[in-house]
């Protein structure tokens, strides 16, 4: 069998065996069951079996186990107990606190922001994916607010892991939306899937340059 072919089929093998693993970086892991606190769009709240809440972005596509069925987020319900809620690769933020307001818009950053002003003042919130707010009976997406339209949403701050996680959970109101306080951690979580994802792309850089070197035809010396 010729040298090139060979080489061929062995860069196949390990592309197939990296992309194989990246589908492992999107799914729950297991774990304690956690009960569903609040849903709005992507973003899920859960109070975990330590007690602290959890507030997660979830990518599209991601199952949960709840009573030994598959659902998708849309399904999940305040209450809702679920065997696993950790998205891995996807690290949660810690809630600090949890307040529902009614607030005027004033200013709005499609396609995921909107400062609404508050009894406490100016106050600049992620919206996530999906969400709408009701306003005047009218389910409306965040690009079609605009500002004076009063909105009531239930706003769940989240900082990093030393916060102290909110024990207080009123009962979801309007659209769940998200402020960062300023110490909040931004950097991928010890024990994700982050590293693999990295080196997954590194092998797939390293055997496309391999190829291509494989590809070149020998330049004949004069």
């Amino acid at each position: 069998m010729p040298k090139t072919s060979r080489r061929l089929k062995v860069a196949t093998a390990l592309l197939f065996a990296a992309s194989s693993l990246l589908p492992l970086a999107a799914q729950p892991s297991s774990g304690p069951s956690s009960t569903v606190v609040y849903v709005g769009g992507n973003d899920l709240v859960v109070k975990s079996s330590e007690g602290k809440l959890l507030n997660f972005t979830v990518p599209s596509g991601v199952k949960f186990t709840v009573g030994g069925n598959k659902v998708g987020i849309s399904d999940l319900k305040p209450g809702t107990k679920i065997t696993a809620p950790i998205v891995t690769g996807f690290p949660p933020a810690i809630v600090s606190s949890v307040s529902v307001v009614k607030g005027k818009v004033y200013a709005v950053t499609p396609p995921d922001g909107v400062t609404l002003l508050l009894s406490e003042g100016v106050k600049e919130l992620t919206v996530p994916a999906g969400t709408t707010f009701m306003v005047d009976g009218k389910q409306l997406k965040v690009s079609e607010l605009k500002p004076d339209m009063m909105v009531e949403a239930t706003i769940v701050t989240t900082g990093d892991a030393s916060a102290a996680s909110a024990s207080a959970t009123p009962a979801m109101a309007g659209a769940l939306l998200v402020a960062k306080t300023a110490s909040a951690d931004d950097m991928p979580a010890a024990g994700t899937n982050l590293p693999l994802i990295g080196l997954v792309g590194a092998m797939m850089l390293m055997i496309g340059i391999w190829l291509r070197g494989f590809g070149r035809k020998p330049v004949r010396q004069v």
